[in-house]
């Protein structure tokens, strides 16, 4: 990447390969590389709904994309999109041959794509900014996924966990990563419950700290595992985000009744006496400030640790916009209005 200059996207469990902070690292700069690049070189990365399938103008369309793609799996070429250019092989040997290649090639990125890229970047990046510094009680995603930014940034050695809906999407995009093989994801099958035990394994398999970020719901999935996390005394600071309840913690039970909405869980659970029960270490953080104070001992310590973030029930959003798929939310909108409004 950096013998060719150009931009480049990092996948979640690529994250930290180059660091986030690298100049050439367009997260921040997501949609626009996307949408306007001409070549995309996937390497490694497989075009799934992650990259919109490769959706968009094609090769040999007036504006089209031609895509090349490095995989050890032949099957994978043209799986969803026509590839200009397969190479199929191991990543290690195919990228020396191509850092090979470009010796006296004369490759070099347009100025004007990389000023579009970088300018896109650095607007995106402090418009965040801002939001990422509230002190909002109780707290938003952005605020207290501010403080996991910094808490990584001034320890990059710690291994991040992360898995939840809002809480996954959000704190891929946020949370810096700056060395290689230092996030978990749940990666592309959309799997809740296996961030407890990815946790441990990492605490065991690398002796470092872990920083495990989940969302109440995918806590509900495997949050047992707070025990062999204090049995065990591993060096793993789970933070729980708790909006009460899956998305968003305020749905309405729309068949009527006593009966809560199937979305909405025990409003005001206290996680962190789960892992009281067990010796551990538990705390309540209701803004980004004892949010902050509560992850940096945990850091600092290296105690088992749970912390309770109490997350505004309003804040979360449908993850990817999914309510758009759901056909009564069509039909409600587009057939009754009036009575949506009402």
């Amino acid at each position: 990447m950096e013998k060719s200059g150009y931009p480049f996207l990092p996948m979640s469990m690529a994250k930290g390969l180059l660091p986030d902070t690298h100049p050439q690292c367009a997260a921040a700069a997501r949609s626009l590389v996307l949408k306007d690049s001409d070549v995309v070189i996937m390497m490694g990365a497989r075009i799934n709904w992650l990259l919109s399938h490769g959706k968009g103008k094609q090769w040999g369309e007036p504006g089209g994309k031609r895509f090349v793609q490095l995989d050890i799996e032949a099957e994978e070429m043209d799986s969803n999109v026509e590839i200009a250019a397969p190479i199929v092989g191991d990543i290690g040997s195919c990228c020396e041959a191509l850092i090979a290649a470009m010796d006296g090639a004369g490759i070099a990125p347009p100025k004007a794509w990389l000023d579009q890229v970088n300018t896109r970047a650095t607007a995106n990046m402090e418009k965040m900014a801002t939001r990422l510094r509230n002190n909002n009680d109780p707290m938003d995603y952005n605020g207290a996924l501010g403080v996991i930014k910094d808490a990584i940034n001034d320890h990059p050695d710690t291994i991040l966990v992360n898995e939840g809906a809002n809480t996954l999407d959000m704190c891929r995009s946020i949370v810096n990563i700056h060395k290689p093989r230092h996030r978990i994801d749940v990666g592309t099958w959309g799997v809740m419950g296996i961030g407890m035990g990815s946790a441990i394994a990492a605490a065991i398999e690398t002796g470092k700290q872990v920083l495990a970020i989940e969302g109440d719901s995918a806590f509900g999935f495997c949050g047992m595992e707070i025990e062999t996390v204090c049995r065990y005394n591993l060096p793993i600071c789970t933070v729980v985000f708790n909006n009460d309840g899956i998305y968003k913690g305020d749905g309405e039970n729309w068949g009527g009744g006593d009966d809560p909405s199937t979305t909405v869980f025990v409003k005001g659970s206290r996680y962190e006496m789960m892992i009281e029960a067990f010796g551990g270490v538990g705390v309540v953080a209701r803004s980004p400030d004892a949010l902050r104070e509560a992850v940096y001992e945990a850091l600092r310590n290296g105690k088992p640790t749970l912390i309770n973030a109490i997350i505004d029930p309003a804040a979360g959003k449908e993850s990817g916009n999914i309510g758009n798929l759901n056909p009564t939310s069509v039909v409600a909108q587009r057939l009754y209005p009036q009575a949506r409004k009402d």
